[in-house]
């Protein structure tokens, strides 16, 4: 069931802030390796809520929102990477692993979950991410650029429906049509605006040459010698499949892409997502 933990808000002068998570133990006994989950900018909690179960069959699995991202309560002031690297040695430190975990990222939670493996690789045993490339292209680019604009009528509604043709293929969104207006409501209802336009202004828009840049960190988490598995969709426009072999490649990792799935593969496709998730991170512990 959904809880919050309390870690140390170096952005808001070293008060406590609240990190809004969902942990599950493993169902099975005695697991494996702990993996953490961290979704996309707007997504919270109940992305997740179709894949914890399955994940946490032999491992403990912990869902978690990220500063900015629906109800953790930690200062707006700084939700740059560089934070985010450092709320998650934070977590890992409250939730009281002694050893690396796993770290499997979608999106924007792919891009955090990067650099927390290459700035604190002794945190990180394997590490999986969904719907990233390498460089995402002038479609990606321009998708953004509208997601930027959409947020700037101060209305959050309004990214939510942009959004929905960008992230979901069309046969997801033709199988669900009945419920894009929920999907709407729900993605409003969750987030706060203040927090992904936070989020947006400190991650979207990184300068040239960036050290925070995908390319960047990916060469630092080969570097460190640590697994990877890239995640796409055959139909996704923000991380083209071409683009996410890139960075599995840059990674020195793996990649499978899932046909007919757009943005939000771990949603359009769960059983396949889970299945290769798993028999990754399974890999080392067999």
């Amino acid at each position: 069931m959904p809880d919050w933990i309390e870690i140390p808000d170096a952005a808001a002068g070293g008060t406590t802030g609240r990190v809004r998570i969902d942990r599950r133990p493993p169902e099975d006994g005695p697991g494996r390796t702990p993996l953490l989950v961290v979704g996309g900018m707007t997504q919270t909690l109940a992305s997740w809520g179709g894949q914890l179960r399955g994940l946490s069959e032999r491992r403990e699995i912990v869902a978690y929102e990220a500063r900015g991202q629906g109800s953790t309560a930690l200062s707006l002031a700084d939700c740059s990477l560089a934070r985010q690297v450092d709320d998650f040695a934070a977590l890992h430190d409250a939730l009281g692993y002694a050893g690396p975990v796993d770290l499997c990222g979608f999106s924007f939670g792919g891009r955090l979950a990067l650099a927390v493996a290459a700035r604190r690789p002794e945190l990180i045993r394997r590490l999986v991410v969904s719907g990233v490339a390498l460089d995402r292209g002038i479609v990606g680019r321009l998708i953004v650029r509208g997601w930027i604009a959409a947020l700037g009528t101060g209305d959050l509604e309004a990214l939510a429906r942009v959004t929905l043709a960008d992230i979901l293929g069309p046969a997801y969104l033709a199988k669900h049509e009945a419920m894009i207006e929920s999907m709407v409501r729900a993605s409003v209802d969750r987030n706060r605006y203040e927090g992904v336009l936070a989020l947006m202004r400190a991650t979207l828009d990184l300068p040239e040459g960036s050290p925070w840049a995908t390319a960047a960190l990916a060469s630092d988490v080969r570097a460190a010698s640590i697994p990877a598995l890239c995640i796409g969709g055959a139909l996704d426009r923000l991380a083209a499949p071409d683009d996410v072999a890139a960075l599995a490649a840059e990674l020195g990792g793996a990649v499978h892409i899932l046909a007919d799935v757009g943005h939000t593969v771990a949603i359009e496709a769960p059983v396949p997502w889970r299945e290769h998730v798993l028999a990754f991170l399974d890999g080392a512990d067999a």
